[in-house]
């Protein structure tokens, strides 16, 4: 049996070897406490090199330590009202985001419209040569109309069915770049983006649709 000597002075045991391996796998000790053989006035030695004590450290090296396992984690559970799941804001950032863009593509595109007749009329004809630049404001335009009907009725009172054909109109968004409509782009990106949501799908999944 062997005693221990603590960093304070204090004399503590006397303990089993099998006591001081648990103790050093406890972290209680380590190779360098102190300890000697009870009942002897010999020299306190370092746990390490006690010839029969020796094995303690290396056993406890070797020693798997316990992998503790991960918390389960869960799902984000979406608001809920009176039982039903109450609509997401970024299902409400999506119809704004659309109504938005329409408006802002329908304007660019009778502009466009109108500034091409206006250079057929100052050339004095000689614009309808590039009639085919004519064909982006008018993708403009109908981009435009599209997008407001959309908006209108992913604001309405049944605004499900609009949301599951949503993602066509964002992409009609996001082409308009080629009209220089980078404020569409950036709304269409947007509403890709909070349409793949989870909490958006599942409230649409709730009403009764799917996206």
């Amino acid at each position: 049996m062997y005693e221990y000597q603590a960093p304070d002075g204090e004399v503590y045991g006397p303990y089993e070897e099998e006591q001081l391996l648990e103790f050093v796998k406890g972290s209680r000790m380590n190779g360098n406490s102190l300890v000697r053989k009870h009942g002897e006035e010999e020299e306190w030695t370092p746990l390490s090199q006690v010839e029969d004590l020796s094995y303690i450290c290396r056993e406890a090296a070797t020693q798997e330590t316990p992998v503790l396992s991960a918390a389960p984690t869960h799902a984000v559970q979406p608001t809920t009202v009176d039982g039903e799941i109450e609509k997401p804001g970024k299902a409400t950032a999506i119809a704004i985001n659309t109504l938005v863009g329409g408006i802002l593509a329908l304007l660019l595109g009778i502009s466009g419209i109108f500034g091409y007749f206006l250079f057929v009329i100052g050339t004095i004809g000689f614009g309808l040569c590039m009639f085919p630049i004519i064909l982006l404001p008018i993708y403009s335009l109908v981009l435009g109309v599209m997008a407001l009907i959309k908006g209108i009725q992913l604001l309405g009172s049944d605004p499900i069915p609009a949301y599951e054909t949503a993602k066509t109109t964002s992409v009609m968004q996001i082409v308009n770049i080629i009209c220089g409509d980078g404020i569409n782009t950036t709304l269409g990106i947007l509403n890709l983006v909070f349409l793949n949501d989870p909490e958006v799908k599942e409230w649409v999944r709730s009403q009764g649709g799917k996206i």
